[in-house]
Formats: C-alpha cells, structure tokens, sequence
C-alpha cells in the first residue's frame, strides 16, 4: 500500500463534522436521489441515509414526488435541508465505506459537511461491490447520531415573500357585513377541508365593486396575516362558477377556476406546480350557518355516521357514539339498482369501547344473500387498510367515499391497545364504518381522530379505529348469535373492484 493511500486511510478514520447552525430550526430534509444505471438507489444507500434521518426526528421529503409535499415544505423551503453525498463511486472512490455528507440550507449554505466511515474495517477494492453495503451504513449512522428536536424559532432564514393586497377586515367586521347584508352564494367565512398538501386557512369572501375577495382570518402558516387578499374570484356565465387569482402558500399567483358545489362547499381547481397535475382544494362555509344553525343538515335529523352489515339477518355494527341518545334510527343502503332507507334498533352497546349493534326492525327489509367478508382479528403496522363510509353527507354529498392508508401503529393515543391508529383520512361522519384489510376483511371499526386544538399544535391524518376483536366480544353476547363469515370473497380483486361489491354493505346510519 504506498504512503498517499496509508495517509488517506487514517484520515479516513476520524469522522470530521463542521456545523454552521443547529438543526432544531428545520423542519424536513430532502435527500438527494442516487441514480445508477437510469436506476434509483439500488445499491441502498439513499435508503439507509433517509432511515437515519427519520430517527433523528426530521421528516424526509421525496424530491421526486413533490406532488405529495405538505404545503408548508413548498411554501417555506427554509424549514428543509438539503441533503446530497460523494456516495464514492469509482472513479471518486473516497475509501470503501466512507462517504461524503453534505447539508445545505434554502440559500445554498453549508450547515455541515463530514466525512463518515462506516464501523466496518474490511477494505474493498475495484470493482467496489462490496464497498456499497459499507457507504449506506455509513450514511445511516452519521444522522442518528444527531439529538434533534424541532424548534421553529432556532430557523434564523426567512423566505421573502411577494406582496398580496392588505386589507383591515377582520372576522368581526366580515361577519357583520354577512348579517347585515343580502349575500351571494359564494360569500361567507370558510375553513379548509384538511387534506393532505393543504395547509388549514379560514377566509371570508365578501364582494367588493364586482369581485369577491377572500380575506385571511387565520392560517398555520404563518407568513399568511389577518387581512390579506388569498384570492379574488369573478362572476362566469354560469351561476356558481368562477374565475379566480389564487395566491399560492407561498403568495405566488395562479390562475385557476371555483364553483359552488353546494351552499356550504367550495372548490377550487389547482396544479401542482411540478408536475402540472391538477387537484381540487375543498373550503366548507361555516358562516352564515344554515337556518341560524351551526351544522350544514338538509333534513331534520341530530347526527349522522357510517355503519356495516355484520349478517345476513340485519346486525348492523357502528360506533357507540354515533347513535348516543338516539331515539329514531334509520339506516340507508344503496346499490346500483336502488337506495332504500329501514328503521332500526338497538341491540347491544359497549360504551367503554365504543362499538354498537343495531339490528333493521322494517318489514321492508329482505334478508341478505350473504355477508362477502370475514372479521379479522390480526394485522401488522405497515398493513395497507382503506374504510367506506359517508363522512359530512349533507355536505360532501350521499354517496359513499372511499379513502385508504396503512396502520400506523398497533395501539392509541397514550398506548391503547384496543385501537388501531391509522393513516387513513377520516372526517365526520366516518365514525362506524369498516376498517377493511387489503383481503377485504374487516379488522376494525373507524373511529375518530386527533384534535390538533386538544393537544396544542398540528395534526396531521392521526386516526383511530377500535380492533374488531372488540366488535366480536360484544357480538357473541348476543343470544341464539350466529357464526360470523371468516373468509373474504373478494380477496384477490384488485381495490376497485373490491369498492364495488363491499359498497353494498356499508350504510349511512341517521338518527332523529
């Protein structure tokens, strides 16, 4: 071995770190994409390095699927770091099993640049196979050992900001124009319908000469004051359509359309300024509330849920809460012949653990072909999952929705074994309908979801849903109880078409 080489390698053997600022004040890191071949990252190490850093506490950002960014990451990039190596391919081979970390903040500083060496002694030399392993241990072992907690006030870099139009109102001021004046469709106060990659924002769309302009009461981000213009919306031909300048999270502009789905929900057209996909960002009108009530009902009912046939007989399982105090209970199925409402009535309930069963009580109602899914008991964290269910019907529409995720964790909130949490999105209304398996078979009962007020900050799709083991100890009181099916039908179709034959054993579950 010559002297240049002996001299690199004991050099190679001190991790050297040079920080120019804490990494409290960041919020995500994006990891540079390792392409070999016209391949991503087979060798790991991209993969390894993303794995150190999600146990630091940073979340990593994809830089190829931008589309999914949350909309603070694409409206402050100050909150990220940018994370790339010299992953020492030959011919840059730094020494088998060190590699070169750079990261840099939203300016192109350096907050640290090291050299880390894997704790694997073994050298390796051409055609380098054997190095790879080495560089991504590496890579992984340099974050964890970072102590990071996130601390937005540690983040000494600003994002500057276009200016919007500043206005005075305020939400007492708009809620007086509201009351005191005949109103149009469109105006009022409104709260985002949170969603993944939007940010929460409550506006009030009043009129000014012959426009509507949205006016930000709050947001989460805070780069977004009291009083400024978030968009400005002009009349179409069409009664309920228009055009609208929409200011970005980052204040940037973007022609897009709106319309007026309903009395209560507002839509906006946008696209992803990456990919140029579009998505439509939904707004719920909260004021003025309808016929001076806070809730957006169109009939008379007090509360609304989901629920599912358990039976072929008509057992109905739901949420405990969602047919609290009920005295008039009826439960809607639809198919794609008919959609038919039946009475219902209350068989059993554990309140401890939230789950009811109901059972139809309508001479209308003809017994069930067969129930095409089992209950399960078991199911693994990373388990891909998807519910049905009927959330803000009155307002969203009757039609079932569909939305899907993974099982987060096997337990709640401050380690509740009875529950799942879950990373499927869930509004009200969703309370009581099937937590379903990729095999189609029930594993819980959705449930609820964190309130980011209750805890003091931002929740972000923290959902629950009760384990059906609990579904099943409270079926098997019932007397004379049947056994329940145990195996999926539609095990090996793909989601879709699972969707369409499940479908027809959720309900909307109403009570009056």
């Amino acid at each position: 071995m010559t002297r240049r080489i002996k001299t690199l390698m004991t050099l190679l053997l001190i991790t050297v770190t040079t920080f120019g600022q804490s990494l409290d004040g960041y919020k995500y890191a994006v990891v540079a994409p390792l392409i070999y071949n016209n391949q991503r990252d087979i060798y790991g190490i991209e993969t390894k390095a993303i794995s150190g850093i999600r146990a630091m506490g940073l979340t990593c950002l994809d830089p190829i699927d931008f589309e999914n960014w949350p909309e603070d990451a694409i409206s402050e990039p100050c909150l990220i770091i940018y994370i790339s190596f010299d992953e020492g391919r030959p011919p840059n081979a730094l020494s088998c099993g060190a590699i070169k970390i750079i990261g840099k903040n939203c300016k192109e500083q350096i907050i640290f640049e090291a050299i880390r060496k894997s704790k694997s002694n073994a050298y390796c030399y051409p055609p380098y196979t054997c190095c790879y392993p080495k560089w991504a241990d590496a890579a992984e072992s340099f974050f964890k050992e970072f102590h990071y907690k996130y601390d937005l006030a540690k983040n000494a870099l600003k994002t500057e900001y276009p200016v919007v139009e500043k206005t005075n109102e305020t939400e007492e001021k708009i809620k007086s124009y509201l009351t005191l004046n005949k109103i149009d469709q469109i105006e009022g106060i409104y709260k985002s319908y949170q969603s993944d990659g939007l940010s929460y924002y409550k506006f009030g769309i009043i009129k000014q000469a012959d426009q509507f302009k949205s006016i930000i009461i709050e947001s989460d981000l805070k780069h977004w004051k009291q009083g400024e213009v978030k968009a400005i919306f002009e009349p179409s031909s069409v009664k309920g359509f228009y055009s609208v300048k929409w200011y970005m999270g980052n204040k940037t502009s973007f022609e897009t359309f709106g319309k007026m789905e309903n009395e209560a929900l507002l839509s906006i057209e946008l696209k992803d300024p990456n990919t140029g996909e579009k998505r439509e960002d939904k707004f719920i009108k909260m004021f003025p509330t309808a016929s001076g009530s806070a809730t957006f009902k169109k009939d008379n009912s007090t509360s609304s849920g989901s629920g599912f046939f358990i039976t072929t007989g008509g057992v109905i399982a739901t949420n405990a809460h969602v047919i609290e105090g009920a005295s008039n209970i009826q439960v809607t199925l639809a198919n794609e012949v008919e959609t038919i409402t039946y009475k219902a009535k209350v068989l059993l309930v554990d309140s401890k653990n939230d789950v009811a069963l109901l059972q139809v009580d309508d001479e209308k109602f003809k017994r069930l072909n067969s129930i095409p899914f089992g209950i399960a008991e078991n199911s693994d964290v990373g388990s891909k999952v998807f519910t049905i269910g009927y959330p803000l019907n009155d307002v969203m529409g009757r039609n079932y929705k569909v939305t899907d995720g993974i099982i987060s964790s096997k337990s709640g909130i401050g380690d509740d074994v009875r529950y799942y949490q879950i990373s499927v999105p869930l509004q009200p209304g969703n309370s009581g309908g099937p937590l379903f398996n990729k095999e189609g078979n029930v594993i819980g009962i959705t449930s609820s979801r964190l309130n980011g007020q209750a805890v003091g900050t931002q929740i972000e799709n923290v959902n629950y849903a009760i384990k059906s083991a609990y579904l099943l100890n409270l079926y098997n009181m019932l007397p004379n109880s049947i056994k329940l099916a145990s195996t999926s039908q539609v095990a090996t179709k793909e989601l879709q078409d699972q969707v369409k034959v499940l479908k027809n054993y959720v309900c909307l579950i109403k009570m009056y």
